[in-house]
């Protein structure tokens, strides 16, 4: 197996992982393309602020809920989808707003968490928050069975690995004593009990008060009572989450490119995803610099070539120009093989279940559909692929 589709017959759920600057948020949407071209109810995830995934799909999105892909831009791009693609972008707030509108017991709760100052910075700010709010739209699309396919675009590498982590860093704080003591209804009584605890503490939120006018205290006392009854809740979701991730239905896609120090960092994070259980089930190695696919095994240099260019070339004079172009190729050439000893390192530290799919440095920029499906060549389709670097030996079979 050398291309995605036998990836995206197994499972539902794309999660798009890798450093960033690799092409990930474009190989996220020509996946996406790619599943409602073959006839799948897809939708493509993103928290990338950046908003490329927008552009590349011809959408403004709002980041509240989803925006479907009209036939109109596919029809534009010479394209005929047999499914449905949407987009949806999670924006941090708008997502744990709609979570408590969901899972507040009461309109009265819902109002009282939505004007609580201490949520309100706390939905923004709060680190794994957004991670999680993100991971849970995921799985809450998973539950809802609207899509076949779901491709989610994680942010960068480190970002990434916060991001899958987030769920075990939110379930660990309202496991905590502070949490549970600050759910504690004695809260309520103010002041009092919280200086019995630590007279500290105490001093350093009156200074919060002091300097912001906001009751710190009052605040979180509030908020914590108010949320009691959805962290109850919390618990199930957190399970969802982390089973989701653990699925069967769910593969990881590790996106790099030949860079050395970005295959270091992929190599870093693939064993970071062995380390939480999560089983990687592809690569995609974008901008490739492809070899000459010479039938000979004759070493190149620069007067071979010469005399090789110039029985194609019969009217070409200028003797210095030409030394460049062979020049540029060599060099061309050297870095193509550079390339290819460090993506063989990298491979050999794969499982030879893992299919590697290689993308060459392309001519045209990927910034609307048909560029996007200018990618399924390599991505899916092998046979109709055009020629494409061998880079994995025979010391290290992927099949």
């Amino acid at each position: 197996m050398t291309d995605l589709a036998a990836v995206l017959a197994a499972h539902r759920v794309l999660v798009c992982v890798g450093s960033g600057g690799v092409g990930k948020t474009t190989t996220a949407a020509a996946v996406a393309l790619w599943g409602a071209l073959q006839g799948r109810r897809t939708v493509v995830v993103t928290i990338d602020p950046s908003k490329r995934l927008a552009d590349c799909l011809g959408l403004n999105l709002s980041g509240v809920g989803e925006t479907s892909v009209p036939l109109e831009i596919f029809t534009r791009d010479g394209l005929t989808p047999t499914g449905s693609l949407t987009a949806l972008l999670v924006d941090q707030q708008s997502a744990w707003d709609a979570a408590v509108e969901r899972y507040a017991p009461t309109p009265e709760i819902r109002d009282r968490i939505l004007a609580n100052r201490f949520y309100q910075g706390l939905s923004r700010t709060f680190a794994g928050s957004h991670e999680f709010m993100a991971l849970d739209t995921l799985a809450t699309l998973l539950q809802r069975g609207t899509y076949d396919l779901i491709v989610l675009d994680t942010p960068p590498v480190q970002q990434a690995l916060e991001f899958l982590e987030a769920p075990m860093r939110l379930q660990q704080f309202l496991d905590s004593r502070m949490s549970k003591w600050l759910m504690r209804p004695t809260v309520e009584r103010g002041w009092a009990a919280l200086s019995a605890a630590n007279r500290t503490t105490t001093f350093l939120l009156r200074k919060v008060e002091s300097a912001t006018g906001i009751s710190a205290l009052g605040e979180i006392a509030e908020f914590f009572t108010t949320m009691h009854r959805m962290f109850e809740d919390f618990g199930v979701r957190f399970s969802r989450v982390s089973a989701l991730l653990a699925s069967q239905e769910t593969a990881f896609l590790l996106i790099t490119s030949p860079d050395e120090e970005v295959l270091q960092e992929a190599g870093n994070f693939r064993v970071e995803l062995e380390r939480m259980g999560i089983a990687l089930k592809a690569v995609v190695v974008n901008r490739v610099h492809e070899p000459w696919r010479r039938e000979t095994n004759e070493k190149l240099n620069v007067k071979t070539l010469i005399k090789r260019i110039r029985k194609v070339l019969l009217s070409f004079e200028d003797e210095a120009t030409l030394q460049w172009l062979v020049e540029n190729f060599l060099a061309y050439q050297a870095l193509a093989q550079s390339e290819k000893e460090r993506v063989q390192q990298f491979s050999h530290k794969l499982s030879a279940v893992i299919p590697i799919i290689y993308v060459p440095v392309l001519q045209r920029a990927l910034v609307d559909l048909q560029g996007l499906a200018a990618l399924h060549s390599y991505l899916f389709a092998e046979e109709s692929a055009p020629a494409r670097p061998q880079i994995n030996d025979a010391s290290n079979p992927v099949s």
